[in-house]
């Protein structure tokens, strides 16, 4: 990331390479990824590329392969005078995804035997496209009623798809920051909503109960309910869908979003209550749906190590 922040000169970094080969005499492929994108571990994208664009036609024998890395995911002191734990688990993660056996350089180079590990808590290819999309299963997503729901829930957790596919086609007014430019904005939007009748939807992430009473004020002073759909989607999976819909082209328009916009929710979260004001709480769970094949075996590579 070096070259894509300007720390880095591309011509120096080629340099110090070619005087590493040079000394080697061993015929070497080089690939750099230089920011973010399908071809950074541990997306596959690099690999795919010397399968079908650089390897002169030859079919790679995966069998007969294997990838050497240290981001490994090993915890701090996992071995005698190694006392820093690895900066990431992506290049474990990279092999794990395309299906090579993997070695730290202590075990390949040095015959270490295997240190222990960690892989991410929430693994892609768990993720069930079959699974109940909302708790409790007895609620219903819409109401014949005007009202307000409120959404709860990181960046990227799946809730625009969801109000799009689910809430909007009933007739709610859709109301989101991103588009309005403040809360200020979408509260005035919602109560002109519910002036003209209609229900409406806010698809903020709301962390906490400061950024949630708001609406659930607005609604009480309309006279009609006001909901909650929490979306249980953790950080990391939240991170994993931005990482994915950053790599996959779209006809929706996301605002880009960094780890800062993800610490800064998780550290005001506090899970919504009844008590704000709500007449009900649903959990929201994040359900995979894709396009094409395509998209789906993208979906299901670990992208964050």
């Amino acid at each position: 990331m070096g070259i894509a922040k300007g720390k880095l000169c591309p011509e120096v970094f080629k340099s110090k390479v070619e005087d590493i080969l040079a000394a080697l005499q061993l015929p070497v492929q080089v690939f750099v990824a230089t920011g973010p994108g399908i071809y950074r571990k541990p997306v596959m994208g690099m690999w795919k590329y010397l399968c079908e664009e650089a390897n002169d036609g030859v079919t790679v024998d995966k069998t007969q392969s294997l990838y050497v890395g240290d981001a490994a995911g090993r915890p701090e002191n996992w071995a005698p005078g190694r006392k820093k734990k690895d900066f990431s688990c992506s290049d474990r993660l990279f092999a794990l995804n395309i299906g090579l056996q993997f070695h730290t350089p202590e075990e390949y180079f040095l015959g270490w035997k295997s240190a222990p590990y960690s892989l991410p808590s929430f693994d892609p290819r768990k993720l069930d496209s079959t699974s109940r999309l909302s708790d409790p299963p007895s609620a219903s997503l819409t109401s014949t009623e005007t009202e307000v729901i409120v959404a709860v829930g990181y960046p990227a957790a799946g809730k625009s798809t969801f109000f799009h596919t689910h809430i909007i086609p009933k007739g709610y007014v859709y109301v989101n920051r991103d588009t309005l430019g403040s809360w200020q904005n979408c509260v005035s939007a919602c109560e002109r909503a519910l002036k003209e009748g209609r229900s409406v939807v806010i698809d903020n992430t709301n962390p906490d109960p400061e950024s949630r009473k708001r609406y659930v004020g607005v609604a009480k002073a309309a006279g009609v309910s006001c909901r909650c759909f929490h979306f249980t989607a953790t950080l990391e999976q939240a991170k994993h869908n931005n990482r994915f819909r950053e790599m996959v082209p779209s006809g929706s328009k996301h605002a880009k979003v960094n780890d800062m916009v993800f610490h800064s929710y998780k550290k005001h979260f506090v899970a919504p209550a009844l008590s704000e004001g709500f007449s009900e709480i649903l959990q929201i769970h994040f359900v995979p749906h894709f396009k094409d094949n395509q998209s789906e075996t993208l979906f299901r590579q670990f992208s964050e190590g």
